[in-house]
């Protein structure tokens, strides 16, 4: 509460919808119900009023006459009953020999009814008014005359009527203009899960801009940036191959000139820069093409989690992995066979055993890889995933590798909108990568 007066309009914005068609609609109905209100309460304060004055007015006169005619003709009495039950909607009974021993009750006192009987009749009188009648009684000569009328003759239909015509009327707008609402906001959101879907590298072949202009603005520059980026990633890809052409030649006839010379230190020295070259040079290619021209497509999870294990570069190391049934998710599964196949790597290439796991939440699938290898520093989370970097100084290729494993596997994670996190396994002691994706 105190919040709430401190920061009202903050407090006030918590309780808004989020939603565009959400804000859109109370932006539709604030108006029309303030109008609606303003309009019922002017209604009230004059129609109503004067309405019901009105009515109180009429049943007092009716009272009034009958009763100065109960005084004035006494004899007549059955004719007069007659003619207030058939035309006034009066029931009177005369109760003669009897005196008004009660007043108005105090809280109908200085009510409408009381003020219009007051200005009419001049004879002590009092009324009760229940759920279904009004009771009148007066005093005229010798006893007493009491009316019994129906409740809803002081009540006018017109108010309870403008209420429901408001309502009814209003209600059927807002429908009205909900619907149109729903199909103004519709683009917008195909263009949202469009957008995503690319953000996680799937396909959305049946989306086209529609809608209002902007929103087809919008789309189209979706569209057209989509094209672009695929068309750099295949200019990307040709460029490579031919530098990997190029290159290659080159190495190709350094082998085999080292080759034919004879066998010494230098050679030996040089042979081993050559095939290192050569490995950093597929390296640098396999991390700059990625994998952006594959297909997405439906994919077993445990099918891919196995594949990526069969396929370690030390098949005589121990990996643990108990499948679990999990969601078929839209994938392209030759990157992500990669990414784990890296990360896997990694794992047996440092521990003596890798444990796999997987868990799910509502919306994300999470891999985990453990080893009990010596793990890496915390400070060093960061810098693992940098192009090239390695923790072993020594540039040797064959304890460290070329240093693109973790670089190649964040990115086709960040492809599929996922992330990859690094953490100290508790339960092993080594490393602990966490592959999480989007469903």
């Amino acid at each position: 509460m105190k919040y709430f007066l401190t920061h009202p309009f903050k407090a006030m914005k918590s309780y808004l919808p989020t939603s565009m068609f959400g804000r859109s609609l109370l932006i539709v109905m604030a108006p029309l119900v303030l109008v609606e209100t303003i309009s019922a309460y002017v209604f009230f304060d004059n129609h109503w009023e004067n309405v019901t004055k009105a009515l109180a007015n009429n049943i007092a006169g009716e009272v009034a006459t009958i009763a100065a005619l109960y005084n004035e003709i006494p004899d007549e009495s059955n004719l007069f009953q007659f003619l207030a039950r058939t035309h006034l909607k009066l029931r009177t009974n005369f109760i003669p020999s009897k005196t008004l021993e009660t007043s108005v009750p105090e809280e109908w006192k200085e009510g409408v009814l009381d003020t219009a009987l007051n200005s009419r009749i001049f004879m002590p009188y009092t009324f009760n008014i229940t759920p279904k009648d009004i009771i009148i009684t007066t005093e005229i000569e010798n006893g007493l005359l009491q009316f019994t009328t129906p409740r809803k003759r002081l009540h006018s239909k017109t108010f309870f009527l403008f209420i429901m015509w408001v309502a009814g009327t209003s209600a059927l707008f807002l429908c009205i203009a909900a619907v149109f609402m729903h199909n103004q906001v519709k683009p917008l959101r195909r263009l949202a899960i469009a957008a995503d879907r690319f953000g996680k590298g799937r396909s959305f072949p049946h989306f086209k801009p529609e809608g209002a202009t902007e929103i087809r603005k919008v789309a189209q520059a979706f569209l057209n940036m989509k094209e672009r980026l695929q068309r750099q990633l295949t200019q990307r890809t040709e460029m490579l191959a031919g530098v990997s052409h190029d290159l290659r030649t080159p190495l190709t006839r350094m082998r085999l000139q080292l080759a034919m010379m004879p066998l010494s230190s230098e050679t030996e020295g040089l042979q081993k820069d050559v095939e290192e070259m050569g490995k950093m040079l597929e390296g640098y290619l396999t991390f700059a093409r990625g994998e952006g021209l594959e297909e997405t497509c439906n994919t077993d999870i445990n099918d891919l989690i196995f594949d990526a294990i069969e396929g370690r570069v030390h098949p005589e190391s121990i990996v643990h992995y108990v499948p679990q049934t999990l969601p078929i998710l839209c994938i392209k599964p030759q990157a992500l066979k990669r990414c784990l196949m890296n990360l896997i790597n990694n794992a047996v290439r440092y521990g003596h055993e890798v444990w796999v796991s997987t868990s799910t939440t509502t919306d994300a699938l999470t891999i985990l890889i453990e080893d009990d290898g010596p793990g890496i520093p915390e400070d060093k989370f960061k810098d693992v995933f940098q192009p090239f970097f390695r923790l072993d100084g020594s540039r040797n290729m064959a304890t460290g590798g070329v240093g693109l494993g973790l670089s190649i596997a964040r990115d086709i994670a960040h492809t599929h909108g996922g992330e990859i996190t690094l953490s100290t396994s508790e339960a092993h002691g080594g490393l602990a990568a966490a592959l999480t994706l989007p469903y």
